[in-house]
């Protein structure tokens, strides 16, 4: 199953009329404990067990990016990956990494969701990016990547 089809298999716990896409709901229905700590080189890391699972976000970063690390993290998680200890370093480039940030993108951005906000914010072309990146509390380059992957 390709990352984004773990990412679908939630939508149905997320409200997709009440952006942005809450995460702590999805981490408590499926026992994630979440943490943030003061990391000096690290976003985030996630620890998989079958007792527990954890997730540390670095509480520095930007909100935004804090999201994305939390599903980013929780990707982890939900996929099939086999380690049981995942450090988020920017700039890795790893096939599991990639397929983190593909489902993180997908949880945090449903297509519906996105395609809906971008067609209701459609008369205002000058700052549609900055308004609908607010609303689903992304970054602005997080959204215009999203956009181009869903051809708007």
């Amino acid at each position: 199953m390709r990352p984004i089809d773990y990412a679908r298999r939630l939508f149905r716990y997320i409200d997709m009329d009440s952006p942005p896409v809450k995460l702590q709901p999805l981490l408590e229905r499926f026992g994630v404990r979440l943490y943030y700590e003061d990391f000096k080189k690290v976003d985030g890391i996630a620890i998989k067990s079958p007792k527990v699972s954890i997730i540390v976000v670095n509480k520095n970063i930007p909100i935004h990016r804090q999201r994305f690390t939390i599903a980013h993290e929780f990707g982890h998680i939900i996929m099939p990956h086999r380690a049981e200890f995942y450090a988020c370093y920017p700039g890795k480039n790893r096939a599991m990494e990639r397929a983190a940030n593909k489902f993180a993108a997908e949880l945090l951005m449903p297509a519906p969701m996105v395609r809906r906000l971008w067609e209701k914010y459609a008369s205002n072309p000058a700052n549609r990016v900055e308004v609908v990146a607010e609303i689903l509390k992304v970054s602005k380059s997080a959204l215009r990547a999203r956009l181009r992957e869903l051809g708007l």
